[in-house]
């Protein structure tokens, strides 16, 4: 039987637009932009911080940075950020810092009084950073070198914390369960502050950075044994403490509570923190409290298999508890 000619100029054709058809399809620019589910990595979070600089201020910030590199004695180690509790920061003084220190040092003998006295006010402004240059000055062979360099030192230690003073060489950073010395190779970290946005932040003016989960450590390692109640805080209004508290078993002798969120102040501060939700009975954890006036009147509750009563006015104050 004779093959359609139709046939033999139909089939190739079929077949380039279907080939054509998969072509474009696999070209797309919807299936080109758009990866795999699987290909997709989720963006690491930021981390929250307290960071002590060197002039003594603090302020929260976020660490964009994903990890951070420790130079160590065995080799460059890459920390994740979100494994560091706290980072205690080496001495580092700006070349551009120790110029000027070594300017003003060498115009402690400045013909001109008013020079002089500049810089001897300069190096003090220095504070710990020209402390080291500023001890070797002391032995100048210019009396009035040594004079006001001995003067700058006194003035430093009178307000600056011993600890402070001594020049630190390494970069101390803390894990949960290591503490790791090295030097870390950043110069600077990148972090998002909610006032100014995202910013960088120099390492030279960091003393020292604890992260949410250091703070905690640290709290819970330094918290006192809580007392039965805060009546020897009686009118100390907007103080806070933070104790070790063990929850109190309900229907436990001496854990009576008055109150609910604010609690009068001869309230068992463990059965307090069960009624809150802070703790569960015969748990151990670290509370933080705060004293805050009385209200009108303490409203009683029953909460967490824990009951509480109601009180009239309580004019020494109550407690609450300091939530994060």
């Amino acid at each position: 039987m004779p093959i359609n000619r139709f046939l033999l100029r139909a089939v190739p054709l079929a077949l380039g637009v279907a080939l054509g058809s998969v072509a474009v399809r696999a070209a797309s620019p919807e299936s080109a932009s758009q990866p795999p589910e699987s290909s997709k990595s989720p963006q690491p979070a930021s981390v929250e911080v307290e960071v002590r600089f060197i002039d003594d201020s603090s302020m929260k910030l976020k660490v964009l940075d994903i990890q951070l590199e420790l130079v160590t004695k065995y080799g460059p180690l890459q920390i994740p950020i979100t494994d560091v509790r706290r980072i205690e920061f080496a001495t580092r003084t700006p070349p551009e810092v120790s110029e000027r220190i070594n300017a003003a040092i060498g115009n402690l003998g400045h013909p001109d009084f008013q020079i002089r006295e500049q810089a001897t006010a300069d190096l003090k402004g220095y504070r710990e950073r020209a402390y080291g240059p500023l001890l070797k000055a002391t032995k100048n062979p210019d009396p009035e070198v040594s004079r006001r360099a001995d003067d700058a030192v006194r003035f430093i230690q009178n307000r600056v914390p011993p600890a402070q003073l001594e020049a630190r060489d390494w970069d101390v950073v803390h894990t949960e369960d290591s503490k790791i010395t090295g030097r870390l190779s950043a110069v600077t970290l990148r972090v998002h502050t909610f006032q100014f946005g995202e910013q960088q932040v120099k390492v030279a003016d960091i003393r020292s950075l604890r992260s949410a989960s250091g703070i905690a450590a640290e709290e819970v390692a330094s918290a006192a044994p809580a007392p039965a109640n805060m009546t020897a805080f009686q009118n100390q209004f907007g103080k806070e403490v933070a104790y070790t508290v063990t929850g109190a078993q309900p229907g436990t002798q001496g854990t009576g509570i008055w109150g609910t969120d604010v609690y009068t102040l001869d309230s068992s501060l463990a059965a307090a923190a069960v009624h809150a939700g802070l703790l569960q009975p015969g748990q151990t954890g670290v509370i933080r409290v705060r004293i805050v006036p009385s209200p009108p009147q303490f409203v009683g509750s029953q909460r967490n298999g824990m009951g509480s009563s109601g009180y009239g006015n309580y004019p020494a104050g109550g407690f609450e508890f300091v939530r994060k």
